[in-house]
């Protein structure tokens, strides 16, 4: 996946609530750059986050595990499954941003134990030699944070300058709640914090995102400098083409003339 931060913009779809591969299939074909399995927010189960993970690599289509915290164990059992990489909430201190890259690399470099062969992320790539695998995932899993408390935001080159971080997202609401202006995100306040936070990604060599669907939005931060964006969640998706589709509906059935039909009629019916 690290040679993708090479293309210019990054645009992933975030998997929340389906348990369905449909949906990993819908933003492969549909033009996503990457999806991002939730587990934070979400009640997705190990099982349901495997076949995701397993049918985004049999797609091509890179996948990065939110998880849900920065513990040993949740973060080397997502990785274990073959995932791109994995994002980080509500990260507040530099301290805390080195312990999680040293659950996510393996030694020299950290301490994530090796399942090699017993574990899908080492039977599935074909390994010659597991010091290949391990060499392979020190250097190419993208490890990521979101940018979305205070003490994030008070120390973002502490945060930042952590050796092996490679993207930075920042989370609209924890972010603008941290701040005392909840959902204000057109406040002055609030952008200058965000410029903030994208000049810090610069300085350091990190890739700088945010979570944003709203195309005249996504436009402004591309502008200032945004490289990857959280566009899409599936279960928003679902919930906006519903509401258009029976509203469309409703005002056909109740509209004093029938709308044209799109078909071409056939006489012999």
């Amino acid at each position: 996946m690290k040679t993708n931060q090479k293309k210019d913009i990054l645009i992933f779809g975030c998997i929340i609530d389906s348990r369905s591969g449909a949906v990993v299939e819908m933003y492969h074909e549909t033009g996503y750059d990457a999806i991002m399995i939730d587990r934070e927010h979400t009640a997705l189960n190990s099982e349901t986050i495997l076949e995701h993970i397993r049918l985004a690599r049999a797609l091509g289509i890179p996948c990065m595990v939110r998880a849900a915290d920065s513990s040993y164990h949740e973060v080397c059992r997502f990785l274990d499954q073959g995932a791109d990489g994995v994002f980080m909430p509500r990260i507040h201190s530099r301290q805390e941003a080195e312990n999680y890259v040293r659950n996510v690399k393996y030694p020299p470099l950290g301490i994530r134990g090796l399942g090699a062969s017993t574990c899908p992320a080492g039977k599935y790539m074909g390994w010659g030699k597991v010091r290949d695998m391990v060499e392979f995932f020190n250097e190419n899993l993208v490890i990521g944070i979101q940018i979305e408390t205070a003490g994030a935001l008070a120390d973002l080159d502490g945060i930042l300058s952590v050796p092996g971080i490679d993207v930075a997202v920042v989370g609209n609401d924890d972010l603008s709640m941290g701040m005392g202006i909840v959902g204000e995100l057109d406040n002055p306040k609030y952008i200058d914090a965000v410029m903030r936070m994208i000049a810090a990604c610069e300085k350091h060599g990190v890739l700088p995102g945010i979570a944003c669907g709203d195309p005249a939005r996504l436009r402004f931060w591309k502008d200032r400098g945004m490289r990857m964006f959280w566009s899409a969640a599936d279960i928003c998706s679902m919930w906006d083409a519903t509401q258009r589709q029976i509203s469309s509906i409703k005002s056909a059935l109740a509209a004093k003339k029938a709308p044209p039909m799109a078909i071409q009629s056939n006489a012999n019916i």
